[in-house]
């Protein structure tokens, strides 16, 4: 665990822009695994409360009010509320329940940060002993990867609980951990960061311009203060995943390029583009494994940055797409990109909501992309459980005012669930979907022809 402070301290520059960001439209990330077998909401709700006294992070709420020193911002401090848990009874199965509730609550509403936990759950019971489970954090405190984790303890504590006679509750307010900055490597500490540009380099080489680079219009503009982030669910089962997998091999290139390189596909048909325009996809890449000690997956925290990649739209070459894609994320990682957004927001960040305008508007305008993938790869969720089996372990992330068209990627259980997400009246969900079904045509017919 990051080396705890004291039972207050003041949001780091990147978390108060995701603090500040999720004010203006929610920026959650919610987990999901399905449960089968007998259990019942005391069990959960005691596991619940386990996992909370487990974490500081989960313990806390956000407040404006100046410290007692009088330091002004946004600050963690201590909270007594138990993570609530929803408890919602079908007496009908339905096996797509679960999209609709993270699409229409857990995405859409906003994590209750004024009196906290940070952290909220559901358990939707469903007939035949069948349960979906979501757990939802805000951004400011947790990334995809944080998110599942959090999700399978939660579970194992179910599972197995404590021994009895351990008082659950903690003894008083804990230390909020350090930072996510303060991990850094010593030479990523002090950065001077630059806004965001889409136009830096394409595949043609470094400094090279590729022209106008393209980006996914929006049918009209929302007001950043009204944008929803809406959800499409869609899964690659594990025939089909077997056989992706096998084509990323033989082609040399990871399942994130090729994913990346089809969504870029997809939004260049969508603006009728003609090759070789160019397209700026980003990637939100993990860090954990590079900071000044390695970072377990339990370790509540957003430990990820964003990079981006401008890439020639080749509807007939999909691989030489993907292969771009990873080589040009692997330089920019080697080179240190996904650090530089956090010497940005340390010196021009805004302080709160209302000078945020400038920052957010520039995104909008130039910012490096706004359609991206988060692909955390393959995540170990037990399948069993004692008497339990379990399934379709994934997360799902907002979009809030960064972007128009994202997708969330997980590889567990089996399959590959692939969640999109669009801003709700910027794009249709008619044009979402057409987005979506492109992506995951384009994917499937680059592995029959591969075959």
């Amino acid at each position: 665990m990051n080396t705890p402070t004291a039972s207050t301290r003041a949001l780091s520059p990147a978390e108060r822009w995701y603090w500040i960001i999720d004010q203006l439209s929610t920026l959650n990330v919610c987990a999901r695994v399905r449960i089968e077998g007998e259990l019942s909401a005391a069990v959960l709700r005691n596991a619940l409360d386990e996992l909370q006294a487990r974490h500081p992070m989960l313990r806390l709420a956000i407040t404006e009010e100046p410290s007692d020193s009088g330091a002004a911002g946004p600050r963690f401090v201590p909270t007594d509320d138990a993570i609530p848990l929803r408890e919602v009874t079908l007496g009908e199965f339905d096996d797509a329940r679960w999209v609709r509730e993270v699409d229409g609550r857990e995405l859409a509403e906003p994590i209750g940060r004024r009196s906290g936990p940070l952290a909220r759950a559901v358990v939707i019971g469903q007939p035949g002993q069948i349960h979906d489970l979501l757990l939802t954090v805000p951004h400011c405190i947790s990334d995809g990867t944080t998110a599942l984790a959090l999700l399978r303890q939660w579970v194992r504590l179910a599972a197995e609980p404590p021994a009895p006679g351990r008082d659950p509750a903690g003894n008083g307010p804990a230390p909020v951990p350090a930072p996510v900055e303060a991990l850094f490597p010593a030479h990523h500490r002090v950065l001077s960061g630059t806004l965001p540009d889409r136009t830096a380099a394409d595949e043609d080489g470094p400094g090279t311009d590729p022209g106008e680079v393209g980006r996914l219009e929006p049918e009209r503009f929302v007001p950043f203060d009204r944008r929803r982030t809406r959800l499409l669910h869609r899964f690659f089962d594990s025939g089909v995943l077997q056989s992706l997998t096998a084509a990323c091999r033989r082609e040399g290139v990871t399942l994130h390029g090729v994913l990346a390189a089809a969504m870029a596909c997809a939004v260049a048909r969508d603006t009728a583009a003609p090759p070789p325009a160019h397209f700026a996809v980003g990637s939100p890449v993990a860090f954990r494994d590079e900071l000044e000690r390695p970072v377990p997956e339990d370790e509540v925290g957003c430990y990820v940055s964003a990079v981006h990649s401008v890439v020639r739209y080749r509807p007939e070459d999909l691989w030489s797409m993907a292969r771009f894609i990873n080589r040009d994320i692997a330089e920019r990682r080697r080179r240190g990109e996904q650090y530089e957004v956090f010497g940005l927001l340390a010196e021009q960040g805004p302080a709160g909501v209302a000078d945020s305008g400038p920052l957010v508007q520039y995104i909008e305008e130039h910012g490096s992309f706004n359609f991206f993938v988060s692909n955390i790869g393959r995540f170990d969720f037990p399948g069993k459980l004692g008497s339990w089996a379990l399934s379709g372990a994934q997360f799902v992330g907002g979009i809030s005012v960064v972007g128009y068209f994202a997708s969330s990627v997980t590889t567990s259980h089996g399959q590959l669930s692939w969640n999109f997400t669009y801003i709700d009246e910027a794009i249709p969900r008619e044009r979402a979907e057409r987005l979506v079904d492109d992506s995951v045509r384009t994917v499937l017919a680059a592995v029959e022809a591969a075959v």
